[in-house]
């Protein structure tokens, strides 16, 4: 429990070290307000680590960007289907193009 601990202090200690050099490297000031922006989402992940390790909520993350990937990959397939389809189409139509239809 005190590695833990430890092991969070020190991200936490890395992330101010980090603000510190990102601010003072920027030339102007209209980049600041994105890097605030971004350095603020960082920030609310860096405490909330120690709560993410506690409820194993990264394992349950995971498995949720694999479902997600396995969606990605059905979307692909559906995909491949869609253009083989709109080819097949096409073949068909080209054949009705030139004739002429009587009413």
């Amino acid at each position: 429990m005190l590695s833990q601990l430890y092991s969070w202090l020190q991200n936490v200690i890395c992330y101010f070290l980090l603000l510190t050099v990102v601010m003072n490297l920027l030339p102007d000031d209209s980049y600041k307000k994105y890097i605030r922006y971004y350095m603020g989402l960082l920030l609310i992940l860096t405490f909330l680590s120690p709560i993410f390790q506690i409820t194993d909520m990264g394992q349950k993350l995971e498995s949720y960007i694999e479902s997600f990937e396995g969606f990605e990959i059905e979307a692909q397939e559906w995909e491949e289907k869609a253009e083989a389809w709109e080819k097949s189409w096409e073949k068909e139509t080209e054949i009705l193009r030139g004739q002429e239809v009587e009413p």
